[in-house]
């Protein structure tokens, strides 16, 4: 992946991972992951002295809901090796993120292997029927959801109030003339909010992006 790609992600990264260990937190945090390929081998251990717990990367969906509650950064490592190969920084003020794992190029043969953006995925910042949309094509993207007009930037986008349908009709301009991005039209069930990540066209030259959309429904409000 390129450089651009991974200046992408930086835009919707709440929080750099630390180089210290911050305190742990009284609270647990509750994350899902996900990447444009899903990862095999990783763990994390869930808190202090407990066993490791296998992560599990959907191709179209977030993971299960984990639970993690000690120190940050929150470490993942390869579940054969027990290395460490990545590493998140959840502010305290997150209690429900989503992770999106990025590998590193070229890869290294020591060290970290990925890179990951923490985004707060709470009900509060996107509830049901809504739908928001991170930028990651590089393009310039503009066009319509539903009836809205709507000009993406870089990175995470407003949520927008879509109900129980949307219909998106996305498009580029290159050297004045307009080419289609991308175009969907997708259902929520009752209670379902979406997520739209829009990556960087599979080939060079192209301008239909690659497309991820993740639908679920808000969580509760984690226990303290």
């Amino acid at each position: 992946m390129s450089r651009a790609f991974f200046a992408l992600w930086a835009v919707i990264t709440v929080s750099q991972t630390l180089a210290q260990t911050s305190p742990p937190s009284s609270s647990p945090v509750r994350f899902t992951v996900f990447a444009a390929r899903p990862v095999a081998n990783l763990s994390f251990a869930p808190r202090a002295n407990a066993a490791p717990q296998n992560l599990s990367f959907y191709p179209t969906a977030r993971s299960p809901r984990y639970e993690y509650r000690g120190a940050m950064p929150l470490r993942f490592s390869d579940a054969v090796s027990g290395a460490v190969v990545a590493e998140a920084a959840i502010p305290a003020e997150v209690r429900d993120a989503l992770l999106l794992f990025s590998p590193i190029e070229p890869v290294p043969t020591t060290g970290l292997r990925y890179r990951i953006s923490v985004l707060d995925d709470s009900a509060a910042r996107r509830g049901a029927g809504e739908l928001a949309v991170i930028n990651l094509s590089g393009l310039a993207i503009n066009g319509t959801v539903n009836q809205q007009e709507v000009t993406l930037k870089t990175g995470l986008n407003p949520a927008l109030a879509v109900g129980r349908s949307a219909k998106i009709l996305l498009h580029t301009s290159v050297k004045g003339r307009r080419y289609q991005a991308h175009a969907d039209t997708f259902a929520l069930a009752r209670q379902e909010r979406a997520l739209l990540i829009l990556f960087a066209p599979f080939y060079k030259g192209s301008l239909q992006v690659q497309s991820r959309l993740l639908l679920d429904t808000p969580p509760v409000v984690a226990p303290k």
